[in-house]
């Protein structure tokens, strides 16, 4: 069960965190969490006090009003996206610096790593 009804909180982190290039584990850390925690938080399981609330968004360089907003990420309009930009290009370009600096796994180095 979710923590707000109707919320995006879980879907506006990782959104964030992955923007950012964190892993889940490197992003408990600059929180202070444990992973676990970090996780109910993504899971919207949990919601994280004022002063997490805080150190996320200084940490993911995102607005709390962002980061709270109560309606879904626009994945086509621009108009209410941090920077112009929506998330799927976030989750893009995390991705690409991801697999650039060799902490994601492609089809190509699963075979060189065999």
């Amino acid at each position: 069960m979710s923590v707000f009804q109707n919320s995006d909180f879980a879907e506006r982190l990782i959104v964030a965190r992955c923007r950012a290039g964190h892993t889940v584990r490197s992003a408990a850390n600059l929180i202070g969490v444990t992973a676990q925690a970090y996780m109910k938080y993504e899971h919207d399981k949990a919601m994280p006090d004022s002063g997490k609330l805080l150190k996320f968004c200084r940490e993911f360089d995102c607005s709390m009003e962002w980061l709270l907003h109560p309606a879904p990420l626009d994945f086509i309009s621009t108009e209410a996206a941090p920077n112009g930009r929506h998330a799927k290009y976030w989750a893009r370009e995390a991705i690409a610096e991801l697999k650039e600096q060799g902490l994601l796994l492609t089809e190509t180095n699963k075979e060189t790593n065999k």
